[in-house]
């Protein structure tokens, strides 16, 4: 007798959950390459910089209000540090703001690394004499990077 309850038991269950089985057609309409959804700021970190430490550009970032102005050429800059830890390289970030005082010093975001750089310089050998300085300041991983730098120039009004 328990046998047969057991048996009707299993059967209903596998009654219901034959039931539940209902196949609904989706809409397969929707093309995302039709949105044309705006580029998200956050992939240039300066926001994510803004969320994460709640304050705005560093001040070695800004640049006065006067008559310069700032264009990027090819030059270098010294990579002291990177990591794939964002908040690693955020605190090493404010201890190189903080000894390269007078230099521009930025992070930058190549996935999958943050990676710290200080200074624009023109010519090799400025940078030379930047990365003599990192070592004699313990980051003994630093070294030449070419990039693109930002250089300021006074504006030429005419």
């Amino acid at each position: 007798m328990h046998f047969i309850r057991i048996l009707n038991l299993n059967l209903i269950v596998l009654s219901l959950l034959s039931a539940q089985e209902l196949r609904v057609l989706q809409d397969e309409s929707f093309d995302p390459r039709r949105l044309h959804e705006p580029t998200l700021p956050l992939l240039d970190n300066s926001q994510i910089y803004e969320i994460v430490t709640d304050l705005q550009t560093p001040p070695a970032m800004r640049l006065p209000d006067d008559s310069l102005q700032v264009s990027e050429k090819v030059g270098y800059k010294v990579q002291v540090f990177a990591t794939d830890d964002y908040f690693l390289a955020d605190s090493i970030y404010r201890q190189v703001a903080q000894v390269f005082t007078g230099q521009a010093v930025e992070k930058v975001f190549h996935l999958p690394n943050y990676k710290i750089r200080v200074g624009n310089c023109l010519t090799r050998e400025e940078a030379e004499k930047l990365l003599a300085r990192a070592y004699e300041l313990r980051y003994p991983d630093a070294w030449i990077v070419r990039t693109l730098i930002q250089v300021r120039e006074r504006a030429n009004f005419y």
